[in-house]
């Protein structure tokens, strides 16, 4: 029977340290503490039993002890490994920047089951499909709903008049919309046009697969880019490696996809 020191926890690898030759630290963001961090001992170790468990985006449970300095994991078990998308290099890029983002935005053992269940859908979704813009700032935008950051999309946030159907801009000091009457007074405020508004309004209010049958046209999957990244710039505050190594596959090309979609705008039901 295991004792009060042991427990098991599940949970998706997010960031990984080595230490000497054959150890890691391994950081877990799981489905009900939060964000932990753990020592494996012997994980680096040829035929280690902990190595597979124990790789960036694997999820699995873990059975742990705890200890004064950091916890210790002795057994693990993978529930998913996400083969499919560690077989793609762009699919890869993007879950790593998923990991990344998480781990920015969370601190050490404090729950947030809706984002874990978000990653654990973002993942197994870019598993079957591939990662694409969509699911990265659906991703981007619910994770600063459960970080108590989501931007306010309906009045506006200086004077809360309901907001019309043109040209308002987007304030992420202010965190939110501003009409065209009040957008003068912020510096930081951006132009947001009629279509972007729509389509964050229709990703707070459908699943991620939903808005994810869809695909943005350039200019709009652009503006939105802009827009959702502000806000994480603001909360984060700090530069991501994974964001920069997306943009430079984007910009050799890497990626190739289709334009046979239409935009999220375009779909029925959007308002």
């Amino acid at each position: 029977m295991a004792g009060p020191r042991d427990y098991q926890v599940e949970g998706l690898v997010i960031r990984l340290a080595d230490v000497g030759e054959r150890d890691r630290v391994v950081t877990l963001f799981t489905r009900d503490e939060g964000k932990l961090t753990f020592i494996a001992r012997g994980a680096r170790r040829p035929g280690s039993s902990l190595g597979p468990c124990v790789q960036m985006l694997t999820r699995g449970r873990f059975q742990c002890v705890k200890r004064r300095a950091l916890h210790l994991i002795t057994q693990a078990a993978v529930v998913d490994s996400y083969s499919s998308l560690r077989a793609n290099l762009w699919s890869t890029s993007c879950g790593l920047y998923l990991a990344e983002l998480v781990d920015a935005a969370t601190v050490e053992g404090s729950s947030n089951r809706t984002l874990y269940d978000l990653m654990v859908e973002a993942l197994e979704l870019a598993n079957l499909t591939g990662g694409n813009d969509v699911l990265l700032r659906f991703f981007e935008l619910r994770l600063l709903q459960c970080a108590g950051f989501c931007p306010s999309l309906r009045q506006c946030v200086s004077c809360g008049v309901e907001l019309r159907p043109v040209e308002n801009a987007l304030s992420a000091t202010l965190g939110g919309v501003l009409c065209p009457d009040c957008r003068r007074a912020c510096s930081d405020a951006r132009p947001l046009s009629v279509d972007a508004l729509k389509v964050l309004r229709f990703w707070l209010a459908n699943s991620l697969e939903t808005s994810c049958r869809a695909r943005l046209g350039p200019e709009l999957a652009t503006e939105l880019e802009e827009h959702v990244h502000r806000f994480i710039a603001c909360v984060i505050q700090r530069d991501l490696k994974s964001r920069a190594w997306l943009s430079r596959l984007r910009s050799e090309a890497l990626l190739t996809g289709s334009n046979e979609a239409p935009t999220i705008a375009q779909q029925p039901g959007i308002e």
